[in-house]
């Protein structure tokens, strides 16, 4: 069973490089200590194996797959990320986000996240196996979406079906979860 954090984006993402994603990932902005913190990773070493072996890479591209980010031994399953762009699939996904997460969700939150939705044109999500719930793998994906996510102007549903915004760098919770 997968879990995923999913990007919603208005504009299109095909300007995201490889190279782009492996600076921001590598970058001054991400504080991985800080951050594996907040998901209750208190072990040094284990996020500075995590950071030091950090490679984004090329996927085969079957069904979508975009790109690869490896952060343990090559023999490990990566976490792979997808971009959807082909309007037909980019549907699916916004009936399934419509009728998973927003389904008689009523208030402030859930009509910000239904009018974002309105603009879409692709949408990218980062798939997590189980593993990856259980180490640094639920925080690189985190920040693979929050890149996303803040070049392209999108918002995103998380692991526990929760929505984001991020502007300049800065994650904004829009609606918790039901």
């Amino acid at each position: 069973m997968s879990a995923w954090f999913t990007v919603y984006s208005p504009k299109p993402l095909q300007h995201v490089t490889l190279a782009d994603v492996s600076a921001y990932l590598r970058g001054p902005k991400v504080d991985w200590y800080i951050l594996a913190e907040t998901f209750g990773i208190e072990d040094e070493a284990v996020v500075e194996r995590a950071a030091s072996a950090l490679r984004v890479g090329s996927s085969a591209g079957n069904l979508g797959e975009w790109f690869r980010v490896r952060y343990r031994p090559a023999r490990g399953r990566p976490l792979d990320v997808y971009r959807w762009a082909d309007q037909e699939r980019v549907q699916q996904e916004l009936a399934e986000a419509r009728d998973e997460h927003l389904a008689g969700r009523s208030g402030r939150g859930a009509t910000a996240v239904r009018k974002a939705l309105l603009g879409v044109v692709e949408v990218a999500a980062v798939e997590l196996g189980l593993v990856h719930l259980e180490d640094m793998g639920l925080v690189i994906a985190g920040q693979v979406a929050e890149y996303l996510a803040d070049v392209c102007g999108g918002i995103i549903c998380d692991t526990n079906g929760e929505w984001w915004a991020v502007r300049k760098g800065s994650p904004r919770l829009l609606l918790g979860r039901s």
